[in-house]
């Protein structure tokens, strides 16, 4: 750094990145400012000039100075990166210190607290800020943490046959205890406590909501295009796999189809790909913020579907980079997932559902995001059918008190008609042939539900 780009700095004023002292006050106070510079941005730590940009200059001996500054470095854990160099401005001496930021996966701290700069002040982490320091750093993961009152007894043994069994290890069990693939894993804490640790709760615990009921996903089948009438509700629980394929499950349930005559045989089609919901909701489970105490609500309206998962985008993640780069939250539980053939690749996820809309004809997947909450939403396509011409205003009329109701019999049927019973069983029937109701139930118990379309 030359003299004039010195002046420069020093002109500009105390920042995020420059502080200024007159004087080596303490060990500690320039051990902080070392440690908030290193922790943020990197720094310069001027010393000789006042907190008006006066240069005042040095007016201890240098070498004295010097000796304090590095035994100042030598209380911050671990000790960050500094060069220090020796400036003459107008014969008055300087002292800069350059602190250099540390790697993102490194923090320090002294005395055991953690300093960062906000603004131009020093300041030292606490409660939620720390977390999030640590979180946003993957230095403290909820993966990794234990959970204090679980104990093996709460792992599912055919929970952890399934994910065996999804990577080809079927025969493991024979000549391994749960514990060693417990041990593995790296699933428990190291012996003899062996304490659980959260991804091993959250794929194979017996009830993985006991210990974290937030850990589920909502279900919610909205009448129409606003959240006011819920037409079906569900909560998606259990392992994250068994929490997937419920969801999926609902959506089918829920999204409407359209049937394709293709080499005479008729196919049903959603109208919202299959393969864009899967990967939505794997993405939701698998990015999720875990410390966040909130639920994943999935919901589903007539002309568009939405997932909003609790946090925001993980640290040096922004909506104009998903599908180019990939920065994983929760990288145990990403891998987990891949295991079990749920995560084909990285970054490919947000890619996959784009190129599927567009070869659909529907429009392109928005975002919406903060700091708490990221929200994808995905339009569905309108029915094309030429069933719906071919209805009778009988079934048509049936259709309607079935968006106001969640079944219909053939006997309601048969008096909001005016015919006979035998009739509304044969329209009915037709109505199912085509999709547009489902059968529940035998003998007298009958009654359908809508089909979707």
């Amino acid at each position: 750094m030359d003299i004039e780009n010195l002046l420069r700095i020093i002109k500009e004023g105390e920042s995020i990145e420059v502080e200024f002292k007159q004087s080596f006050h303490s060990f500690q106070d320039i051990a902080k400012i070392i440690c908030a510079f290193a922790n943020t941005q990197g720094g310069l730590l001027i010393l000789g000039v006042d907190d008006k940009g006066e240069i005042e200059g040095i007016k201890e001996n240098l070498d004295v100075v010097q000796q304090k500054t590095s035994q100042s470095n030598s209380t911050i854990q671990p000790s960050p990166l500094t060069n220090i160099k020796i400036h003459t401005i107008d014969k008055k001496k300087l002292i800069v210190i350059i602190v250099h930021k540390a790697d993102s996966s490194v923090f320090h701290s002294v005395g055991g607290i953690i300093y960062i700069r906000l603004g131009s002040t020093t300041q030292k982490l606490e409660g939620q800020s720390m977390v999030e320091f640590l979180r946003n750093r993957q230095i403290l993961l909820f993966e990794e943490s234990i959970e204090g009152t679980s104990k093996i007894e709460n792992i599912d043994i055919n929970k952890v046959k399934s994910y065996l069994e999804a990577r080809n290890q079927s025969d493991y069990l024979k000549s391994h205890s749960l514990k060693d693939f417990l041990l593995s894993k790296r699933l428990t804490s190291l012996q003899p406590d062996l304490k659980i640790k959260n991804i091993a709760l959250l794929f194979f615990a017996k009830e993985p909501q006991f210990f974290f009921p937030y850990a589920q996903i909502k279900l919610v089948r909205f009448d129409g295009n606003e959240p006011i009438k819920v037409l079906a509700y569900e909560e998606a629980k259990g392992s994250l796999p068994q929490i997937i394929e419920q969801s999926l499950n609902f959506v089918r349930r829920f999204i409407a189809k359209e049937f394709v005559i293709k080499e005479i045989k008729r196919k049903e089609v959603p109208l919202l790909p299959e393969d864009v919901v899967r990967e939505t909701i794997i993405n939701a489970v698998a990015h999720r913020d875990y410390f966040n105490k909130n639920e994943i609500q999935l919901s589903v309206f007539d002309n568009r579907l939405e997932i909003t998962n609790p946090g925001g985008l993980p640290e040096g993640m922004t909506k104009e980079l998903l599908g180019v780069l990939s920065i994983q939250r929760n990288p145990l539980i990403y891998q987990f997932l891949k295991d079990y053939g749920y995560m084909e690749g990285i970054g490919s996820g947000i890619s996959k559902i784009f190129k599927s809309m567009k070869d659909a004809n529907l429009e392109a997947p928005e975002f919406a995001l903060t700091k708490e909450f990221f929200r994808v939403v995905l339009k569905i396509g309108k029915v094309i059918t030429k069933h719906k011409q071919e209805l009778s205003k009988r079934q048509q009329k049936a259709l309607e008190f079935l968006k106001k109701n969640e079944k219909i019999k053939a006997k309601e049927y048969s008096s909001m008609n005016k015919i006979s019973i035998p009739t509304a069983v044969k329209d009915i029937k037709d109505l199912e042939e085509k999709g547009y109701v489902k059968k529940v139930g035998r003998y007298r118990g009958v009654y359908y539900i809508s089909g979707g379309v």
